[in-house]
């Protein structure tokens, strides 16, 4: 339903995923190398912005990008 085959993965140190605007859990969770049950822990608490669209939880890509940033200066401290 979600698939696409065109998904990218950012390069090591590219904070810009594929030029779409949302995403759903399944490829966030692709995106950032992590699986879906720790999108969805970041997600309760708040660490990673998203929303409902209907019965979809959708994940902004700016929001995927902001938390790349916060996720990359924390490791760096």
């Amino acid at each position: 339903m979600f698939g696409n085959a065109n998904l990218e993965i950012p390069e090591s140190g590219d904070v810009t995923p594929p030029s779409r605007l949302l995403y759903p859990v399944s490829e966030v969770a692709v995106l950032l190398g992590i699986s879906e049950k720790q999108v969805g822990r970041y997600i309760e608490r708040k660490e990673l912005r998203s929303r409902k669209l209907g019965r979809r939880r959708l994940v902004h890509r700016d929001d995927i990008e902001a938390f790349i940033r916060d996720h990359a200066a924390v490791d760096a401290a």
